[in-house]
């Protein structure tokens, strides 16, 4: 790996992660109008590599250089995403109280983002083999009529919350769809992968549930197999049984709410307050595709991936990592690290060379079908709809969790739509 270096330690940093004072909890940048701030500041005392807090007591390693964030994904060698590799279980573990149980876990997670080596190739397989059957144009249509059902919902008021009431719902009604859920069910789902997100006491319990919930979805499947996901994971040589196949649908219930919906979101907010794309909405002149590559680029849904593991001593840039020490690769970070900035504004149009989408073994399953999704949400209200923000962009304020960004609200109005005789 570029500047990764295996020698004894020899910088004048502290050696150790929980030697270090004063350190930064990460929660900080999801919820900051620019988190560049944020990262400029930790590279500015610490370099492309800085100790940051993800809760009181738990430590990781944050690296922010783009070429660091590609060498650590593609090299799953030297980092593993299993973890129970922390070095954190080994003092102890995690109170009962902590929101990370979920995800510095010490039971094996039998899905492809938590395994590494000939496992996660035997499990992402399947994965990769499950989207790869999925009807691009059935997956259009239905994630069509989601939208146009919502609207009829709100359509005669005149005003909504399109994080509330639009942004969240359209991923969890397809995504549930797509794994094999009924809308109510699909609605439990959501609120439980909200639940892990989120953090705080009941994070462990939710993800106790969703188990429960995938795990009688497979039985279902094995029984009485249809045209969705939990069906073709059944069916697959390479699934050796139904935890193996809970476990995988948990990714895509986890990714495909929470990064979609922060994806539709922020797209939604860039066409309403950038003057860009203010005046081109209507008579099909707006390029959506680039406005969601924007957002890709420059407020990436994914502001952090779920921690990698050191699997030897190394040292990072200048920094002394332990085995078993976390590192959590800041995206946002990358996509925005000046060091890889030509100058020529010209480099991001129509370019998808960003990490939101991650690269190597762990790289996202399925962006095709996301972008599908997220662009026909957003197509079908600024279609349907002369959506203007209600408050200026300014004050829109930013969920405060350690993964994903996205507004808390999108409080809008439109003229109600005329009924002729």
């Amino acid at each position: 790996m570029r500047g990764t270096q295996e020698r004894p330690w020899g910088g004048t940093r502290p050696a150790r992660l929980d030697a270090v004072s004063n350190v930064k909890p990460l929660v900080r940048a999801s919820a900051m109008p620019d988190p560049r701030v944020f990262y400029d500041e930790l590279e500015s005392e610490w370099g492309e590599v800085a100790p940051v807090e993800l809760e009181p007591g738990v430590r990781a390693w944050l690296v922010m250089g783009q070429r660091l964030v590609y060498d650590i994904m593609r090299n799953e060698h030297v980092f593993a995403t299993n973890p129970q590799t922390w070095n954190g279980h080994a003092r102890g573990g995690l109170p009962a109280t902590s929101g990370l149980r979920p995800v510095l876990t010490s039971h094996q997670r039998f899905a492809a983002n938590h395994t590494d080596g000939g496992l996660r190739r035997r499990l992402r397989e399947p994965l990769d083999d499950a989207f790869e059957q999925l009807s691009e144009s059935i997956t259009a249509a239905k994630v069509r009529s989601f939208c146009n059902l919502l609207i009829d919902r709100f359509e005669d008021r005149g005003r909504a919350d399109l994080m509330l009431e639009y942004a969240s719902v359209v991923p969890f009604l397809v995504v549930a769809d797509m794994i094999g859920f009924d809308p109510e069910d699909g609605q439990r789902l959501f609120d439980l992968v909200r639940r892990v997100a989120g953090g705080g006491t009941d994070a462990a319990p939710a993800v106790a549930e969703v188990d429960r919930m995938l795990g009688d979805l497979v039985a279902i499947r094995r029984e009485f197999p249809k045209r969705d996901l939990a069906s073709s994971l059944v069916a697959h040589p390479n699934m050796h049984n139904d935890i193996e196949v809970a476990h995988t649908l948990l990714i895509v219930a986890y990714s495909g709410n929470l990064t979609l919906t922060a994806w539709v979101a922020q797209t939604l907010l860039l066409t309403l307050t950038d003057s860009r794309f203010l005046g081109r909405l209507h008579g099909g002149r707006i390029d959506l595709d680039n406005a969601m590559d924007e957002v890709l680029w420059r407020s990436t849904p994914t502001i952090n991936t779920l921690p990698r593991f050191a699997r030897q001593e190394i040292v990072l840039d200048g920094k002394l990592i332990a085995a078993g020490d976390p590192l959590v690769l800041a995206i946002h970070a990358a996509n925005t690290d000046s060091r890889m900035d030509t100058g020529d504004p010209w480099d991001h149009v129509g370019s998808r060379a960003h990490v939101s989408f991650g690269t190597g073994p762990h790289a996202c399953p399925a962006p095709r079908p996301a972008r599908v999704i997220a662009r026909i949400a957003v197509e079908t209200i600024l279609r349907r709809l002369d959506v203007v923000l209600r408050i200026p962009a300014s004050e829109v304020t930013w969920d405060q969790t350690l993964w994903i960004r996205q507004p808390v609200s999108l409080p809008v109005t439109f003229p109600p739509p005329v009924v002729s005789a």
